[in-house]
């Protein structure tokens, strides 16, 4: 159950938010194997007047952070990067140049779940 953030500028059609977001589960589903129902993703529109980017970028620029329990290998990794810049691209047009990844791996102690420590449950993906 990864935490998936998407930010990026404000103004984008809402068929294209939703694109870009089931994008990006679907390639967290195909890649780190996250069961379909367990889509946890909340999307932050900047103004264009406040978002600023580095130079050989473009306005499309986005971020994805995912926070996800430790434990994914670095080819599981490799795979969500690739299919998220390529889900983009088909879904949004989103030039690879645009997507900025990051994913945070706190340590199970650091989640709560159902008021306890994730580490007294089950894991679920």
């Amino acid at each position: 159950m990864p935490i998936v953030t998407i930010t990026l500028r404000a103004g984008r059609p809402t068929a294209e938010i939703h694109a870009i977001m089931d994008a990006i589960h679907a390639a967290t589903v195909n890649a780190l194997g996250v069961p379909d129902t367990s889509r946890n993703q909340r999307l932050i529109e900047i103004a264009p007047e406040y978002l600023f980017y580095p130079e050989g970028r473009s306005e499309d620029l986005l971020t994805v952070e995912i926070a996800s329990f430790p434990g994914r290998s670095r080819e599981q990794k490799a795979a969500l990067y690739q299919q998220i810049t390529d889900n983009l691209f088909q879904a949004a047009a989103i030039d690879a140049r645009d997507i900025m990844i990051l994913i945070h791996e706190p340590a199970l102690e650091n989640w709560g779940l159902n008021g306890q420590p994730a580490g007294s449950h089950k894991q679920p993906a």
